[in-house]
């Protein structure tokens, strides 16, 4: 099966998930690998859904407008800063989700630290639970200690952790 690039297609696809219609331009064609990348619109005419598909996956084509001549056109600008920003981001909120995770602590500690994290900030140092950057929950996670004498805080922490450790399976 071979695509024009920058042709107009309408393609119908038989996926694992069930038939599906593909409308799009063809920006990219790999005979070698029978892959077709298809440019669909997005929400607003600067952006775009590219859509990588195996030639065995397509059923049939339909092609609705054929390639203007002398290819697809230039491809648009690509927009390094807002690149490097999303990259940033991403970067910083998976950072964010393992700081979550516990190093060496078990089943129970985790699930204690995440119904904590549900309701207030926490953070992990070591195999402790630092709730508030106020209230410590040391192991075996059953008494919480306020670092500033912040004994309300602390009982506020303690009500969820008890009610927590209510809901854990035993052992």
């Amino acid at each position: 099966m071979a695509f024009a690039v920058g042709a107009q297609v309408q393609l119908e696809l038989a996926l694992p998930g069930g038939a599906e219609t593909a409308v799009g331009q063809v920006f990219a064609y790999d005979a070698a690998t029978d892959r077709v990348v298809l440019r669909q619109p997005g929400s607003t005419p600067f952006h775009s859904t590219l859509r990588v598909l195996k030639g065995t996956d397509v059923k049939s084509i339909v092609q609705i407008k054929s390639a203007p001549p002398g290819g697809a056109g230039p491809l648009p600008a690509v927009d390094l800063g807002r690149c490097r920003e999303r990259e940033e981001k991403a970067v910083r909120a998976a950072e964010a989700e393992a700081a979550k995770i516990g190093v060496g602590v078990g089943r129970t500690a985790q699930a204690i630290f995440d119904a904590l994290a549900k309701t207030m900030p926490c953070r992990w140092d070591g195999d402790r639970i630092v709730v508030l950057d106020e209230i410590v929950v040391a192991p075996p996670y059953e008494t919480c200690k306020s670092l500033h004498n912040d004994d309300a805080a602390a009982m506020r922490v303690k009500k969820v952790l008890d009610a927590e450790r209510q809901r854990l399976p035993a052992g």
